[in-house]
């Protein structure tokens, strides 16, 4: 399927195309629902659980390159002590946009693997292994080493 971009058709880029069929069912059997939405850059998931909402959204680049990042807030309603009212899931720490998930390797497991590029698969692997961070951080307030507070 060809997709309209600046005048020119683009095809939809495979790490994404596995976002949607790896992660949304793995964030839907957490119990969050997908919230339609007009901006292709945000995907927003969100859940209740009693008087609690939790919600958390998918950011694109704003260029449409492969890069992404999990933004969530302090639930209304939580009693959780936190150091912010809101945070980013990451693959490392930190404010640069080459902390975002994205297919490109680090320079150091560029020169252990031999290979530039994760695949798709492997990027959304981390993602889910990830995931379990922003859980802890909603519950008790852990800071995990892919979490960074803004």
């Amino acid at each position: 399927m060809l997709k309209q971009f600046a005048g020119r058709k683009t095809m939809p880029h495979p790490l994404r195309e596995t976002i949607k069929e790896r992660f949304y069912p793995f964030a839907e059997d957490r119990g969050f629902a997908r919230v339609k939405s007009g901006n292709s850059l945000f995907t927003t998931f969100r859940k209740s659980d009693g008087d609690i909402a939790y919600e958390f959204e998918i950011q694109w680049d704003k260029y449409h390159r492969p890069y992404f990042v999990l933004n969530f807030n302090l639930p209304e309603g939580a009693n959780v002590l936190t150091r912010t009212k809101r945070g980013r899931l990451q693959r490392k720490r930190g404010g640069p946009m080459s902390c975002w998930f994205n297919l490109r390797k680090p320079w150091l497991e560029i020169l252990r693997t031999g290979q530039f590029r994760y695949t798709p698969d492997e990027v959304v692997d981390h993602l889910i292994s990830c995931f379990p961070e922003i859980e802890a951080w909603w519950s008790n307030g852990t800071e995990g080493p892919h979490v960074y507070c803004i």
